[in-house]
């Protein structure tokens, strides 16, 4: 399943309370200029490759993008389902986005418009519903009720070969594959994104050649299950190795990838690839094989560190995150303890804990046992103290050490930049000159919970090949 990430730097989902602004003073497009467009995406990194791709289209239809703090004419919500509380703030989004933008044409697509459909087509306030199974014809069903049912002047289309696709960031996500097969118990996927399906190898290929040129330094490869890609008899492994050698493209990253798709020339391409990412989002969910028998995932806690344990032999400063669900159906004290256990021998850098979420139409919604909101609550406080000291260790010992870093944006502070290190590290330094969209080399001299600072190290101390701190 794919990876829900808490407020992060790399390309996290928005959560649309953190947009709400004091309402600006909006003045009317002047006339003859071209229609809005904006989105508004909520859940995965997939999600958020598919609301770039609705805007890039649109904006080939003639469209000019707008953000969600000004006017826009037309605005799609795609939607999150993975729990009950993602899609009821699906929900809110979309009547939100009617208070404060009264004339949009508001569209409303994603997960959350299968699982809760009955729900999503209730809002009064949405004017066109595009469940997520049908979402490959989203701009053409838009189009068309726009031109039925004027609201603006529709706009004369561009003629451009290459997309509009937003480029001023250093990275650029790549989804490589679509749909879910495992039918994890609890999941509800596989119902909202269909079977597994690959993208084309070409088309694939193609896209990256296009991120290379427009300047951005790394790729995120982002899909359901990213490690069963396949097409036309390639396999993530010869995706990976491709991608290695389109200009432009410094590092890869993987989004997420399922334990039990590391397989032979998965794990060996990882960890020969010198330009991936030295970082892996590895779900585990449960460090107990019982609850991982009942979540119908397809692997046990042996398999998984043998995984863990063969990567961080041959990657040099690998560093892994994970998710953990908290109170699943039947989880007993012993259970949770066990999933301690496995979560200190695993040795991750920082887990992302999910207390369990009811979801009907899966066959953990109807198991007995269900946990109460309180234990819930006690087991997600005791991994999320466990997680905060694991990052705030692993980021004192990166110091006096030299990491490569992408350089993505300024600080507010004066003369102060950021960006990531391989291991998804953040780094933040001072530079006399604008390093923005650079790779540079960032000797660490501090550290804090979520972060380490230090200074910008002369080029030829470093060994380019390293993926981890040089000390």
């Amino acid at each position: 399943m794919p990876v829900l990430i808490p407020p992060d730097p790399i390309a996290s989902p928005i959560a649309f309370d953190d947009l709400i602004l004091p309402q600006p003073a909006f003045t009317p497009r002047p006339p003859g200029a071209r229609p809005k467009v904006a989105t508004q995406t909520l859940g995965c990194k997939v999600n958020q490759y598919e609301s770039e791709s609705y805007a890039d289209a649109f904006w080939l239809r003639g469209f000019d993008i707008g953000n969600l703090t000004e006017p826009v004419d037309l605005c799609v919500i795609n939607s999150c389902s993975v729990t009950n509380l993602a899609s009821a703030k699906s929900r809110q989004a979309i009547r939100k986005m009617r208070r404060r933008n009264p004339d949009v044409f508001l569209v409303a697509t994603g997960c959350g418009t299968e699982a809760d459909r009955g729900a999503v087509e209730g809002v009064e306030e949405v004017d066109l519903v595009v469940p997520n199974l049908e979402k490959e014809e989203l701009v053409d069903r838009v189009m068309d009720a726009l031109a039925r049912h004027p609201r603006f002047p529709l706009p004369e289309s561009r003629e451009r070969e290459e997309s509009y696709r937003v480029s001023d960031r250093t990275r650029a996500l790549l989804k490589v594959q679509d749909g879910c097969d495992y039918y994890c118990s609890f999941c509800i996927i596989p119902y909202t994104r269909g079977a597994r399906r690959s993208r084309p190898w070409d088309r694939l290929l193609a896209e990256a050649a296009l991120i290379g040129r427009k300047g951005h330094k790394e790729i995120v490869i982002t899909g359901i299950c990213v490690g069963t890609y396949d097409s036309q008899g390639h396999g993530l492994h010869d995706l990976l190795r491709a991608l290695s050698d389109t200009p432009g493209i410094e590092r890869i990253r993987l989004s997420s990838i399922e334990p039990n798709d590391v397989n032979g020339p998965i794990a060996e391409e990882l960890a020969t690839n010198p330009k991936i990412c030295s970082h892996f989002h590895i779900p585990l969910q449960s460090g107990d094989d019982e609850i991982l028998r009942a979540m119908n995932r397809h692997y046990d806690t042996a398999q998984y560190l043998r995984t863990v344990h063969h990567l961080r032999e041959t990657i040099p400063g690998v560093m892994f995150t994970t998710d953990l669900m908290v109170g699943f159906p039947g989880e007993t004290d012993a259970h949770h303890r066990n999933t301690m256990r496995f979560v200190e021998e695993a040795d991750f850098y920082k887990l992302h804990v999910f207390p369990y979420s009811e979801r009907l139409g899966t066959k953990a919604a109807e198991m007995p046992d269900q946990t109460p909101p309180e234990v819930k609550d006690a087991r997600s406080k005791e991994f999320l103290a466990w997680s905060k000291a694991s990052a705030e260790a692993k980021n004192r010992a990166m110091i006096g050490g030299t990491v490569r870093v992408i350089v993505e944006n300024k600080q507010p502070k004066e003369g102060w930049y950021s960006g990531l290190a391989d291991t998804y590290l953040r780094v933040n330094f001072p530079s006399e000159r604008d390093v923005r969209g650079q790779m540079v080399y960032v000797r660490v001299t501090d550290s804090a919970a979520d972060s380490v600072s230090g200074e910008i190290a002369p080029n030829a101390a470093i060994s380019v090949e390293a993926n981890t701190a040089i000390k």
